[in-house]
Parts: structure tokens; C-alpha cells; sequence
């Protein structure tokens, strides 16, 4: 369906997506039941998908290969790598969390180069690493653990994570040479993901109730961010599909930048904009720059 657009561009489309729907879901998710939240999310994203193959139009040929591939990508992405996510954020705190999940940019281009053999340069792994360094100065807090110090062998667990959403990635690309159709691989991805929280969901830990008439305001605008976020991932597995890991996942993480941006824009009394944003910015943009432009 996106074929014809180019996958930088394709990136650049995800990261805007992702971004406005992380500002929306910002908004909802504490007025919510972390897990109501996550569900819900789950299955807009999961219709989406099947409308977008519906749009697409049904395959031809449906390889088996194909199908476990993308059944993969969704263990390995959506559910183990978020929740994954989530326990790093329990053992580590949300900022150190954030700082060392930029990791999977490295993560992806070793498995893209040594798997995949996509070219590697001097300036690209450069662009990718001003990308990672960048990344990690926008999301960094340094107040936001309470100073609280943390066993060195806690951070095994947010570069796990990291290194899910990288074997996302690569098996996303072998999923792709069975069946080409990004609409098909994000339908049975998220199908599989929102099957395994609904098989998980009778152990989820009830989280207090939220504020009163919460889950009503809250409720459209996740509904928006789900639905944003659909989208940013129809784009991203289309920009994956149809360029290299070690183009493609750089350029989606400048979805961070427009984060900031968009926070500081709507919500100017909770956000910040300091030196380390700035410098951030700037060094994120210019390893965007030099990933797009390297050989």
C-alpha cells in the first residue's frame, strides 16, 4: 500500500505518528488501569491492522513460514520486549529504563549487519550512535530516581528489552521475504501480542482505582493515541519492509525529539525545555543526518 513512498520517509511518518501518540497516551494512561490501557490499545491496534490488509487487498499465497515469522515479530516486539520494558522500569527506575532501551539501535544494525549483511560505514555507525546519545539525553532524568542507587546487574534487564525489539526487527525482515505485505505481518503481530495479554490478563495486578470520571476522560483520548499509533507502526514495519534496520530504526527514533517538543508545547508547566534537551536535539539531528546520508 506504501510502496512507492520512500522508507526514509516512511520513518519520518512513524516517528510523527508515535510522538502524537505518546503526547495522547501521556494524557489517558494515568486516568486508567495500566492494563485497561494496555488492552485497549492492544485491539485498536490489532483492527487496524486487519483493516489496513482488508484495504490491501487479501494475498495470493499465504507461506506458513510467513505467518510464524510475523507470529514472532509480535511475541518478540509487542508483548516480551514491552513487558520486559515494564519490569526494567520497576527495578531501574523510568530514567535509567529510557536511557539504556536507546540500546536497541545498536542491537538492530549488529543483527542487520551480521545477519542481514546491510552495509555498515564509519559514517553511518556514527550517525546511529548521535542518534542513540542523543536519544539518551532527551529521555534522561537525572532527578527522577530519587538518587537511589542500583545494582549493575538491573541493567541486564532494560538491554533485554532492547534486544526483543531487536530480534523484532530482524525477524520482521525474514518475515518479509515469505510474504510481502506489511498489513498482513502488523494483523498477525498484534493478534498474536493481544492474544497473549488476554491469556495474561486474569494474573494482572489491580492498580488502585483511578480519579473519579478518570477512565471517562481518558478513555477518547487513548482511543486517538491507539489509533495514532496504528498508524505509526503500519509505517514502520512499511519503512522496515522496504529499507535497512540501520537506516529505517534511526530515523524512527527521532519520534523522542518530537516528544519533547510536543510535551513542552502542550504541557509548558510540566515540561522544560534545558541545555541537555537542546543538545540532545541537535546531536540526534545530526546523527539523523549522517545515517541518511552514509553508505
Amino acid at each position: 500500500m506504501l510502496d512507492a513512498i520512500h522508507p526514509n520517509i516512511l520513518a519520518l511518518c512513524c516517528a510523527a505518528l508515535i510522538a502524537f501518540a505518546r503526547v495522547s497516551q501521556r494524557y489517558a494512561i494515568p486516568r486508567m488501569r495500566m492494563h485497561t490501557a494496555n488492552l485497549i490499545m492492544a485491539c485498536v491496534t490489532t483492527t487496524l491492522g486487519w483493516f489496513f490488509y482488508w484495504l490491501e487487498g487479501a494475498l495470493s499465497q499465504i507461506p506458513y513460514q510467513g505467518v510464524f515469522w510475523f507470529m514472532a515479530m509480535g511475541f518478540f516486539g509487542s508483548f516480551l520486549g514491552r513487558y520486559i520494558n515494564f519490569v526494567a522500569i520497576r527495578y531501574t527506575g523510568l530514567a535509567r529504563a529510557s536511557v539504556m532501551s536507546q540500546t536497541v539501535l545498536v542491537w538492530s544494525s549488529i543483527l542487520a549487519v551480521f545477519i542481514l549483511d546491510e552495509s555498515m560505514s564509519l559514517q553511518k555507525a556514527g550517525g546511529i550512535l548521535g542518534v542513540m546519545c542523543g536519544a539518551s539525553l532527551l529521555v534522561y532524568n537525572p532527578k527522577g530516581d530519587s538518587g537511589r542507587r542500583i545494582p549493575l546487574h538491573y541493567y541486564i534487564i532494560p538491554i533485554a528489552s532492547a534486544l526483543m525489539y531487536a530480534f523484532a526487527h530482524l525477524v520482521g525482515k525474514f518475515a518479509f521475504e515469505w510474504i510481502s505485505s506489511s498489513a498482513f505481518g502488523m494483523a498477525v503481530a498484534n493478534t498474536t501480542s493481544l492474544t497473549l495479554l488476554l491469556g495474561m490478563l486474569p494474573f494482572a495486578q489491580s492498580q488502585g482505582d483511578p480519579p473519579a470520571g478518570g477512565e471517562r476522560k481518558g478513555f477518547l483520548v487513548l482511543l486517538l493515541g491507539a489509533a495514532l499509533q496504528g498508524c505509526g507502526i503500519f509505517f514502520f514495519w512499511s519503512s522496515v519492509k522496504l529499507g535497512e534496520i540501520t537506516r529505517v530504526i534511526p530515523l524512527t527514533r527521532l519520534s523522542v525529539l518530537l516528544i519533547i517538543f510536543l510535551s513542552w508545547l502542550l504541557f509548558r508547566q510540566q515540561e522544560n525545555v534545558t541545555w541537555r534537551v537542546v543538545l540532545g536535539a541537535l546531536i540526534a539531528l545530526a546523527g539523523a543526518f549522517f545515517t541518511v546520508t552514509g553508505r
